[in-house]
C-alpha cells in the first residue's frame, strides 16, 4: 500500500471543500448549528439569573423574617 503524497491529499481536500461549498444548504447548517449553541447558552445563563434570585429573595425574607 502506497501512502497518498501531500499534493494528492491537498486535492482531495479540496475537491471535498468545494463538493461541500456547493450545497445550498451549507450556510443554514452553519447558522442553525450557531443559532442551536446560542440558544443552549442563553438558557443557562437565564437559569443562573433565576438561580440567583431565587438565592437572594430567601436571603432578604430570612433577614427580614
Amino acid at each position: 500500500m502506497v501512502a497518498p503524497t501531500n499534493n494528492q491529499t491537498n486535492q482531495k481536500t479540496e475537491m471535498l471543500q468545494k463538493a461541500r461549498a456547493a450545497l445550498p444548504l451549507t450556510k443554514i447548517r452553519e447558522w442553525a448549528f450557531e443559532g442551536a449553541f446560542f440558544s443552549v447558552a442563553l438558557i443557562a445563563m437565564a437559569g443562573w439569573v433565576y438561580f440567583i434570585t431565587l438565592l437572594l429573595v430567601r436571603l432578604f425574607l430570612w433577614f427580614f423574617g
